[in-house]
């Protein structure tokens, strides 16, 4: 099994690699990329979770902090454990900590959102920055997508809204595991969703949206790159309009990073994050009629 790389020493050397075949310096290696790695798991979970902490100092007893302190700590405690198998490669291990919220009284939607989430969050903020390896994010980003699927098949469904939601993503996996958590999301609220993955082109998309007609289009992005995409297909929906009064909506990264992009763009409603896109999209769906499925708008 893989070890996670030393974040701090540098994406080039792997934990565990020197060349010295002593039983001592294998575990001195070990041992310190432990360290490494979790020191790194606590900064990016630092840096991810808006906790209650701040606002809300420890009481400042002599004696250690109070149960009220503590628990205020245990989500991030739980997140920065649960990044730690992620890196790991940890299949087994993240499915029983994954159980072991829901047993704790924990809904699908709740750790999705203030688990699951954050630690998507985190693993991308750390491949921006050079700070993780391609294999170690490829296997936590498909760890994450099984727990996902895992997640959203507990999540109640609500009655349906006989809406249909056409969702796309940018081609990178985190952004397709972004839309992915969207779409179910989404489809448990009661509307018809098709996902398509990541990486659809813009003409394909176009001509899909046409032989669909959905009442929404959601395009989940991350990049710069994808705004361009996106920037083209919406020029061309406005253009020839395939579908009359279809309403279009965006989120990601790119979104958040670049204030006012999506109004430039002309999206119709955005959201930084799977579950603030779907309260968008809720809003949305207030003020569009339904129609019979597969009818065009008027």
């Amino acid at each position: 099994m893989p070890q996670a790389n030393d974040f701090d020493g540098g994406l080039d050397r792997p934990i565990g690699s020197l060349r010295s075949g002593t039983e001592s310096a294998r575990n001195a290696t070990n041992d310190a990329a432990h360290d490494a790695t979790r020191n790194a798991t606590q900064r990016g979970v630092a840096r991810a979770n808006d906790s209650s902490d701040r606002s809300l100092p420890c009481c400042g007893r002599d004696s250690g902090p109070c149960d009220a302190c503590e628990e205020r700590k245990k989500p991030q405690r739980d997140l920065e454990r649960f990044v730690t198998l992620l890196m790991k490669g940890d299949r087994a291990g993240c499915r029983d900590f994954v159980r072991e919220q829901l047993n704790d009284g924990r809904s699908a939607i709740e750790v999705l959102e203030h688990l699951v989430w954050p630690a998507c969050s985190i693993i991308d903020g750390w491949s921006r920055r050079d700070r993780i390896g391609a294999v170690h994010q490829a296997c936590a980003t498909m760890l994450l997508s099984q727990l996902v699927q895992r997640l959203e098949a507990g999540i109640p469904r609500k009655p349906a809204r006989c809406r249909q939601v056409l969702v796309a993503s940018g081609p990178k996996p985190l952004e397709e595991l972004a839309a992915e958590i969207f779409a179910g999301l989404a489809e448990a609220d009661g509307f018809e969703v098709v996902f398509l993955g990541g990486g659809v082109e813009s003409d394909d998309l176009f001509e899909e949206i046409g032989a669909r007609s959905p009442t929404f289009m959601v395009s989940y992005a991350a990049s710069g790159s994808d705004a361009a995409a996106l920037r083209r297909l919406l020029t061309a929906l406005r253009e020839q309009k395939p579908v009359p009064g279809l309403r279009v909506g965006a989120g990601g990264g790119v979104f958040s990073r670049a204030p006012g992009l999506a109004e430039e763009l002309g999206v119709d409603f955005s959201g930084d994050s799977p579950f603030d896109l779907l309260e968008a999209l809720r809003r949305e769906a207030c003020a569009v009629p339904a129609r019979a499925k597969g009818a065009r708008a008027a």
